[in-house]
This record gives C-alpha cells, structure tokens and sequence, in this order.
C-alpha cells in the first residue's frame, strides 16, 4: 500500500467521524481494539499489521483519561514500567493526544525527535544531522501540558472538535539510540471513537 493510498484511507475515516466528541470527553470503552487477542510483539492496547519493507502500522488504543500506553519499538511490545520516568523499558507514550518520548521532561532514556515537513514517509530514508529536540516542560504557549517533542503530530478543528493528522514524519532516536521514522494517520477507530491511534513506522539505518 503507497503513502498515499494509506494516508487518504485514513483522512475519509476522519471525515466520515466528523461529529467526534472533543478531546475533554471520557469515550467509549475501547472494546474494539482492547479485547482483540494481542498479536505477537503488541499488548492488550497494542495491536500491530506489518505491511512488507519493514513498515509496521500499530493501532494503540490510548483511550483511557488517566492510564499511558507505553512501546518499545525493537520488540514492538507494550511496557508497564513501574516508574515510566525513570526506566529503559521504553520508546513512545501515549494518551489521549498526547505522545511522549522517554527523554527529557518524560524519562530518562534520553530519546530525541526530528519533525520533518514537506516530505513523505516513503521518502525519508536517512537519519537528520540536525533538528533534535526532545520532551520538555511547560513552555510559554496556551496550555498546561509539558512541550512534547511530538506534540504539532495535528491540527484541531475548534467548531468539530476533530484532530486531523498533519502530513508530517517524526523521526526518532530511541533508548538503544536506534533511529525509526514515525507517522501518525489516524486518532478514531471506525466506530469515531478517539484516542485510539494509527501509527506508521520503521527502523531507519545508519548512515
């Protein structure tokens, strides 16, 4: 499946979910991916399809308020760190809309992120020299939340409510300092329940 053809499939599930709750709402009860048998390398909120070319499109169902989704990219499992700010178990979390590496303000794994615009996830193929950030705390903007080095993943539509994925690609440096291009195509299942995320990734060699 082309970039294209993935990414549109995805934009008409978020036109079609136009009317989805905003992001303050408690929704549904992510029966559709949670109770799903976990695939080998996910979890119960982790399920993953690999797509050929070392390309795997994970759904993650971050529903809950309270409760983060943590991944470890090299085994593609689900963690449960006892103490996610200070542990190596792994890469990416996430809740609700917002996505936190462990580095930084997050953790201690010392994880960094590039943000790539006007390109596409096909097209990146080397890793960034330059354009390291990482997860940070609040800043000087609009709201409470720490400055996420992942947080500009959308745009939000303040008359629907809707989060409209922005064709960017991050790439990321994980916990073992290997480097994976991430890309996020969706925030609702079919069903237009949100938080349950689409993401697009794979490893990246060295240069």
């Amino acid at each position: 499946m082309s970039t294209s053809t993935w990414f549109s499939s995805t934009m008409m599930v978020l036109v079609m979910t136009g009317c989805a709750p905003d992001l303050g709402e408690t929704l549904g009860d992510g029966s559709s991916t949670t109770d799903a048998p976990a695939e080998e390398g996910g979890g119960p909120q982790v399920q993953h399809e690999d797509e050929g070319d070392g390309v795997t499109v994970s759904t993650i169902d971050a529903t809950d308020q309270e409760q983060w989704i943590y991944l470890d990219l090299e085994s593609r499992e689900q963690r449960d760190p006892a103490d996610p700010a200070d542990s190596d178990e792994w890469d990416l979390g996430l809740r609700r809309f917002a996505i936190a590496i462990n580095g930084g303000s997050s953790g201690t794994g010392g994880m960094e992120a590039v943000m790539l615009e006007g390109t596409t996830f096909d097209a990146v193929t080397s890793i960034p020299t330059e354009g390291w950030v990482t997860d940070a705390p609040d800043g000087d903007d609009e709201n409470e939340d720490p400055d996420y080095a992942l947080d500009e993943w959308y745009d939000y539509d303040f008359m629907t409510h809707v989060l409209t994925p922005k064709p960017v690609v991050y790439v990321v440096r994980t916990v073992e300092g290997n480097a994976y291009k991430v890309e996020i195509g969706g925030y609702y299942d079919e069903a237009g329940t949100s938080g349950v995320f689409t993401v697009r990734w794979a490893a990246l060699a060295p240069g």
